[in-house]
C-alpha cells in the first residue's frame, strides 16, 4: 500500500515550496519530493547569487533564501524527501500514484513544479563534453586567475560573466548579436565590470588537450572571420530543457517544443487532479511568478480535494 497524502508536490524549488506551504496552511497532508536538494536552483545552481527580485529579501544569497524557504515549509509540518527522483505519475481510480526511486506514494492531488533545470541546452558543437566545460556555475570564486568564456546573452550568462569577474577570473562573454536579452540591472552590472564582451560572436568548436579545454574556435558572424582563442574554462549559459521524456511518460499536455506544461487559468493540466506551476509552465522564469503560481496551484488543488462551498469546482 502506497503512503497516502492529500497533496504531493513534485519539485522542491520556489514554486514547489510555495505550493507546499499553501497546502499546509489549508491543513492538507503534504509531501514534497525532489530529485536533488530542496531549494531548487537557488540551492543547487546559484547559491552564490544575490536574490534581489523577491519582495522582502535584500542582500541575501540564493542558498540563504532557499534555506529560509525550506525551513519555513518544514516548520509548517510538510514532509520533504530529497534526492528521490520521480519516475512516473499516473491516475489510479480516485487517487494519483507517484512512483519514485524509493517507493510509491498516493495522493488526492499533485502539483508538478519541476522547474526548467532538466537537460542543459547544448549547441551541438564539438568539444562540449570536455572536462572543463560547464553548464552551471556553482562557485565563481573557484576560477580566480583563470581565463573563462561564457556563451550566451540572457540574464544567466551575463550574471555568470560578472560573477566570474568579481571572483578574480579573466572573464569573457560572447553573444551572437550586439545587444543582450538580460535585464537592465544585469547589463548595468556588466558595463561596470571588467568583463570582456565579444559581439556578433559564436562558438564553433571547443578544442581540447588531454580531455580539458585548451581553446575555442570562434566566428564573427558579421565579418565571417574565424579565430581561435585560448581559454581555461567554458560556461554555456543558454538555458536548459525540461525532460520531455518524463513529461510524455506522465501524459501531460505540453507546448509545441515539449518544454512547458500547458495549464488552464486554475493551473490544471489535462490530467484530473494534476496541477503544475513555476518555471515548467511560466513565461517569466523568476522567483516572484514561481511563488504566486505555486500558491495558486495549491489553493486550486485544495478546492479540487475538499470542494468548499466558497470555491468553484475545479474538478474535471
Amino acid at each position: 500500500m502506497a503512503n497516502e497524502y492529500d497533496l504531493i508536490v513534485v519539485g522542491g524549488g520556489t514554486a514547489g515550496l510555495s505550493a507546499a506551504l499553501t497546502g499546509a496552511c489549508y491543513k492538507l497532508k503534504t509531501l514534497v519530493i525532489d530529485a536533488a536538494s530542496a531549494g531548487g536552483a537557488m540551492m543547487n545552481n546559484y547559491p552564490w547569487k544575490v536574490v534581489d527580485n523577491t519582495l522582502g529579501f535584500r542582500n541575501l544569497k540564493g542558498k540563504e533564501v532557499a534555506e529560509i524557504f525550506v525551513n519555513h515549509v518544514k516548520d509548517e509540518g510538510v514532509e520533504i524527501h530529497e534526492k528521490e527522483g520521480v519516475s512516473d505519475i499516473k491516475r489510479t481510480g480516485d487517487a494519483i500514484t507517484v512512483e519514485t526511486s524509493k517507493g510509491k506514494y498516493s495522493a488526492k492531488a499533485v502539483v508538478v513544479a519541476i522547474g526548467m533545470l532538466g537537460t542543459p541546452f547544448k549547441l551541438g558543437i564539438p568539444g562540449e563534453d570536455l572536462e572543463n566545460v560547464f553548464f552551471t556555475l556553482a562557485d565563481p570564486n573557484a576560477y580566480a586567475g583563470k581565463k573563462t568564456l561564457v556563451v550566451g546573452g540572457g540574464d544567466t550568462a551575463v550574471e555568470w560573466a560578472v560573477a566570474l569577474d568579481k571572483g578574480g577570473a579573466d572573464s569573457h562573454i560572447i553573444h551572437r548579436k550586439d545587444v543582450f536579452r538580460a535585464n537592465e540591472k544585469n547589463q548595468k552590472d556588466l558595463d561596470e565590470s571588467g568583463v570582456n564582451i565579444h559581439w556578433f560572436t559564436e562558438a564553433k568548436e571547443v578544442i581540447g588537450d588531454n580531455g580539458k579545454v585548451k581553446s575555442v574556435r570562434l566566428i564573427n558572424n558579421q565579418a565571417n572571420e574565424e579565430t581561435i582563442e585560448n581559454y581555461d574554462y567554458v560556461f554555456f549559459g543558454i538555458g536548459s530543457i525540461t525532460s520531455s521524456d518524463f513529461l510524455e511518460k506522465i501524459g501531460v499536455e505540453t507546448d509545441e517544443r515539449k518544454r512547458k506544461i500547458r495549464v488552464d487559468d486554475s493551473m490544471r493540466t489535462n490530467i484530473e487532479g494534476v496541477f503544475a506551476s513555476g518555471d515548467v509552465v511560466g513565461t517569466w522564469i523568476k522567483n516572484p511568478q514561481a511563488i504566486g503560481e505555486g500558491a495558486y496551484a495549491a489553493i486550486n488543488a485544495y478546492k479540487y480535494i475538499k470542494k468548499p462551498y466558497w470555491g468553484e469546482d475545479v474538478g474535471r
